[in-house]
């Protein structure tokens, strides 16, 4: 039989609802150590401003001085569906089942956190792949409270790489940015949008915004790969710099350094963010960017070697024929540089890369004559001493 006042026992029920546990667990329902108590009002207030990470550490804590506790599991329950709910990409691969359950359980339980866990489901099935399961999730969450900044970010963020759903992504990340002003996520999303539409300036303009809330790799690089496009080198390299201080074990953190390096002609760098970046991947770009570095260092065999190892997997690589050409130009073997400039006239002009194949066709035209002009008097002039001789 419960010897429990019905005033102590509603006061137990109502702690197991809210966030801020404190003042229900200093009451005294099924007293905690004071330690524990200490805990779970430390997480608490980490988890209702977004500190997920100090959330969890507190919870641990708690869950460690009372390990049957179900107000602590319930407090560390919420805190993980929160933290999938908002930053996915700190939730382990191996936990997506877990946090798919407790989000289930969750939501059954307690009714305000419905768009939370909602959300939470929703990058869950992002995460294994399932990407329209995932659009409806997310659009049941939006549905359930239209005021809910995560479900509307974590929408906008599904949506942004999408071109046929850039105006929901669009629409769904400004909604999130009127609820939360100058949230970093959000405004990295519309910056990618803004990339992909060819908006550079916007691009930029948005995640210099989001780096106001704080330094983070992604945004970091997302910069630094708009200003490379935008052709300002040395500000991309000050980006991508910090990218790589950043995580040094990033394969494309380094070569798009690499590449900002070369454009901004600081070759002896270029030449080692771009190996540092092949040692952890292959990759075609990579390579091209080796090559010309080597070729500008003069440096001409060993970029031959780089750039006819691409043209082995892609005999029509524009960027490889034009520096298969170059190399061989300084090395005097003017044969085997028109070839390579040949093979690259005769390309066509079509697909995404037309206006590269464009641009370097007509680079490349330019050496050809020069090349064939200067063969030209080369053989006039062996021929006059043989006339003379006869």
């Amino acid at each position: 039989m419960d010897r429990r006042t019905p005033a102590r026992a509603a006061a137990c029920q109502a702690a197991l609802r809210p966030f801020l546990l404190v003042v229900a667990l200093a009451g005294g329902c099924d007293a905690l150590p004071d330690l524990a108590v200490t805990h779970l009002g430390r997480g608490d207030r980490a988890l209702a401003e977004g500190r997920y990470g100090e959330a969890l550490a507190a919870y641990a804590h708690a869950h460690e001085l009372a390990p049957h506790d179900p107000r602590v599991q319930r407090a560390q329950m919420r805190a993980r569906v929160s933290l999938m709910a908002e930053s996915p990409a700190r939730i382990g691969a191996d936990a997506l089942e877990d946090v798919g359950y407790e989000a289930e359980l969750l939501r059954r339980t307690e009714k305000d956190l419905d768009a939370v866990c909602l959300t939470a489901l929703g990058n869950v099935l992002a995460r294994r792949g399932d990407r329209e399961g995932a659009r409806l999730k997310l659009a049941e969450a939006v549905k359930a409270d239209p005021n809910s900044y995560v479900a509307h970010a974590a929408l906008g963020a599904l949506l942004a790489g999408r071109p046929e759903a850039a105006t929901e992504a669009k629409a769904a990340l400004e909604r999130a940015l009127v609820i939360r002003p100058g949230a970093p996520g959000p405004l990295v999303g519309l910056g990618k949008i803004k990339l992909a539409e060819g908006d550079l300036s916007g691009a930029i303009e948005r995640f210099v915004e989001a780096l106001k809330a704080g330094d983070d790799f992604g945004t970091r690089l997302a910069l630094g790969s708009a200003r490379l496009q935008q052709g300002k080198h040395a500000e991309a390299a000050v980006d991508l710099a910090r990218a790589v201080q950043m995580d040094p074990r990033s394969p494309e953190a380094l070569g798009l350094l690499g590449q900002a390096l070369l454009g901004a002609g600081k070759l002896d760098e270029a030449e080692r963010a771009l190996r540092a970046s092949l040692e952890l991947r292959s990759d075609v770009g990579t390579s091209i960017a080796l090559g010309f570095t080597l070729a500008r260092q003069k440096k001409s065999v060993a970029a031959l070697d780089v750039l006819e190892g691409v043209l082995a997997a892609d005999p029509l690589a524009p960027p490889a024929l034009f520096g298969v050409g170059m190399a061989n130009e300084d090395l005097g073997r003017t044969q085997q540089a028109l070839a390579a400039f040949r093979r690259l006239l005769a390309l066509p002009l079509e697909g995404p890369q037309k206006q590269l194949v464009a641009d370097l066709q007509r680079e490349a035209k330019g050496r050809v004559e020069a090349l064939a002009a200067a063969q030209e008097k080369a053989e006039a002039a062996e021929e006059k001493p043989s006339k003379a001789k006869r």
